[in-house]
């Protein structure tokens, strides 16, 4: 992320905690990967050229689109587990 969106990602994981999940790093780590998942695929990618592929991609991602895919998964997550 660049230097700039690094602080409203901090900031909405704090808040995160007391209004969706206490988990809600890991839905931006999913967020990511879903976002990239063509790519990944498409590469056959195995753990280390994943690795290697984000610490490419590092500043080119799009904060803004990465934290609302993470909160739509919490979202679908918790109405999952509501509906059980």
């Amino acid at each position: 992320l660049v230097y700039g969106d690094v602080f409203s990602v901090w900031e909405t994981i704090w808040a995160a905690k007391y209004t969706s999940s206490a988990h809600f790093v890991l839905f931006i780590a999913l967020s990511l990967v879903e976002l990239y998942r063509d790519i990944i695929l498409e590469n056959n990618m195995d753990f280390t050229d994943i690795i290697k592929f984000f610490n490419e991609m590092a500043e080119h991602h799009d904060a803004q689109q990465v934290l609302k895919l993470a909160r739509d998964l919490v979202y679908k997550v918790q109405t999952l587990i509501e509906n059980k």
